[in-house]
């Protein structure tokens, strides 16, 4: 095995001879909202986070959603980018979406207007229900989208 710059010479090499490194997975979603989430998947936490350790586990929610396809299914039935990966600016409203919401829990069923999903234990099951409390369309919460959080 070479060093690393012998690495990196061979892959430009092999780049050069028509041969390219496989285009990254948008599992179904449009590209630029693929695009956002590998980026968010990089991110380090926002310097202004109360609980920072809390971060790592709500990128993992976000793009659990996406690679089980969940987020593709969610969006075809009428959910937004917001109602996934948003989070509310407002402290009185305390907006959340989906994966800010999930906190490790599986989804095992979602349509138009919720999500069940079983406990960490798989031994309850709750819901997110889309425009219920805390996840609600209110007409003064623009929801910040999680790459965009904490710039």
């Amino acid at each position: 095995m070479g060093s690393w710059r012998d690495v990196a010479a061979a892959v430009l090499a092999e780049e050069g001879e028509g041969r390219s490194l496989p285009a990254p997975e948008n599992y179904g979603l449009p590209d630029d909202l693929a695009t956002a989430l590998r980026r968010l998947e990089l991110m380090p936490p926002p310097r202004k986070l109360e609980r920072p350790d809390n971060w790592r586990g709500v990128v993992i929610d976000a793009l659990t959603l996406a690679r089980e396809r969940w987020a593709v299914k969610a969006l075809a039935l009428g959910w937004t980018a917001g109602d996934l990966f948003g989070v509310g600016a407002r402290t009185d409203w305390d907006f959340q979406g989906l994966a800010v919401w999930l906190d490790g829990r599986r989804i095992i069923m979602l349509d138009n207007k919720q999500a069940i999903v079983a406990g960490n234990q798989g031994d309850y099951r709750t819901a997110f229900v889309r425009g219920g409390m805390r996840h609600g369309s209110h007409p003064t919460v623009e929801p910040v989208m999680l790459w965009e959080f904490g710039r």
